[in-house]
């Protein structure tokens, strides 16, 4: 899987070896800058996602890409069995979680950020410009709320230049990575980070990727009407 840039450094390498390559897509100009670059699908990354979503629904991104007939793989809002399968009865290939796993059992994030994601409701997931200097979800923790999501005038001033804006966005990228790792690591003792998309609305518990995995394996199955 690939995002951000011209992946088609990546596909050549990678077809060469007989795999391939997923591209994250926001909305169509990106697919098309993918497509030519020769990726395989799509992940549809939507207004639902954790960390860097998009702004079309899941819906818009299906309409939008099904021309390029290539699979596509849902990304954001797929916090419960029954939103995977309605993601995959709507027309997607597939499904790509993330906040869902990350308050899993296996997962090495901190129990303040898994138990952040529990106590989270959909109206608690906010977008940030502080973390890439692009809008980024989060979970409003206080931290947020005394930090504020906006850029500065001058990050914002700087983001808006041809050359400045790589600069600036190289800044708050290394200055977001060690600060997500620690709240990871560190939860609450360090700053409340806490990168989550709007599936926290379907994540009630804690549980083992066995059990997450059989659970939306098994609604596949299941005879019940969505």
């Amino acid at each position: 899987m690939t995002a951000l840039g011209d992946p088609r450094w990546v596909v050549d390498k990678v077809k060469a070896a007989g795999g391939l390559v997923y591209h994250d897509v926001t909305c169509r100009r990106f697919a098309q800058k993918a497509s030519d670059a020769g990726v395989d699908g799509f992940i549809c990354v939507n207004n639902r996602a954790g960390g860097h979503a998009g702004n079309l629904s899941a819906a818009q991104l299906l309409e939008e890409l099904q021309d390029f007939a290539k699979p596509m793989i849902a990304a954001g809002g797929i916090g419960s069995p029954d939103a995977f399968k309605q993601a995959l009865a709507s027309g997607y290939a597939g499904c790509q979680l993330g906040t869902r796993f990350i308050a899993s059992e296996e997962c090495s994030a901190h129990d303040h950020y898994k138990q952040a994601i529990l106590q989270a409701g959909e109206k608690d997931i906010v977008l940030t410009e502080r973390i890439s200097g692009v809008p980024v979800s989060v979970i409003n923790t206080a931290y947020i709320q005394r930090m504020g999501t906006r850029a500065g005038p001058l990050a914002r001033r700087l983001l808006q230049g041809r050359k400045s804006k790589h600069w600036m966005r190289t800044f708050y990228a290394l200055q977001s990575i060690w600060k997500l790792k620690q709240s990871s690591l560190r939860g609450a003792q360090y700053q409340n980070y806490f990168q989550a998309g709007k599936s926290v609305g379907g994540i009630q518990q804690i549980q083992s990727v066995k059990d997450i995995v059989m659970q939306y394996r098994n609604v596949l199955t299941s005879r019940d009407p969505l």
